[in-house]
């Protein structure tokens, strides 16, 4: 979830973080020297350590982020294919229109995807009761499709569903002061390198960097912050151009 003010924070956060990161670090290389014996052995255990564990939490997030994407794309889909079927009733067709615009608007205006999931939605009730209030020859033209909109109805529930308990998927705190304390030490145990070459220094600095960008890049992930700041706006407005009917309107005057 990245609305305007979390992206802008979210930003300042990774430059700030990297600064601070960049200073204590080559602080610490340049300035602290340590003579251990077997340094080699702690460095392996570390750095093994904090692969598996960083690299198992991220690939579950990355999971939990794509499905999470897929549901995203599958209830837009779903959302649209509604409103088209219900073209064959004009009046069923403009009440659908009206509870996605709605729903889409709310998104735009919060700048936030995860709106719906985070509130109370009524948007799926809506349509539903659009399309069960069309009777006599309306119900006969709905009828046709009964089997395409009965399973998009079902579908949308499931999706929702789904999408509330990913949502929630993120890493416990035992899970990121695991992450954390591997992440300090093996940073830490760069350094036990006895090395006084300035590129062997550079090297390590490098190195720590990299197990810092590895800790926000889980964070991201934890946080759905990968989506982007304008992920928002394209997945409401590309739903909007079609219940406006702009995409037929271009076709038009392009012929």
């Amino acid at each position: 979830m990245l609305n305007k003010h979390t992206y802008m924070r979210s930003k300042y956060f990774f430059i700030i973080t990297l600064l601070i990161f960049l200073v204590s670090y080559s602080i610490y290389v340049f300035v602290f020297h340590f003579k251990i014996d077997n340094y080699s052995d702690f460095i392996v255990a570390t750095t093994f350590f904090f692969g598996l564990f960083s690299g198992f939490f991220i690939t579950r997030q990355n999971d939990r982020y794509s499905k999470i994407a897929d549901e995203i794309a599958t209830t837009d889909g779903l959302f649209s294919m509604l409103y088209r079927i219900a073209g064959a009733v004009p009046r069923v067709q403009n009440e659908v229109r009206e509870a996605l615009r709605n729903h889409y608007q709310k998104i735009l205006d919060s700048n936030n995807w995860a709106y719906h999931i985070l509130n109370p939605s009524t948007t799926i009730t809506q349509i539903f009761n659009a399309y069960n209030s069309a009777v006599g020859d309306e119900a006969d033209r709905l009828g046709q499709f009964s089997d395409a909109y009965g399973e998009a109805f079902a579908e949308l529930q499931i999706s929702r569903k789904k999408m509330i308990m990913l949502y929630h998927e993120k890493l416990l705190p035992i899970q990121w002061a695991l992450i954390l304390i591997l992440g300090f030490l093996t940073t830490i145990s760069f350094n036990f390198i006895p090395s006084h070459i300035f590129g062997i220094n550079i090297l390590k600095i490098i190195f720590g960097v990299a197990v810092l960008f590895i800790i926000l890049l889980l964070k991201q992930l934890d946080e759905l912050s990968l989506f982007g700041k304008d992920f928002n706006k394209r997945t409401a407005n590309d739903i909007l151009r079609i219940i406006e009917e702009k995409d037929i309107a271009e076709l038009k005057t392009t012929k």
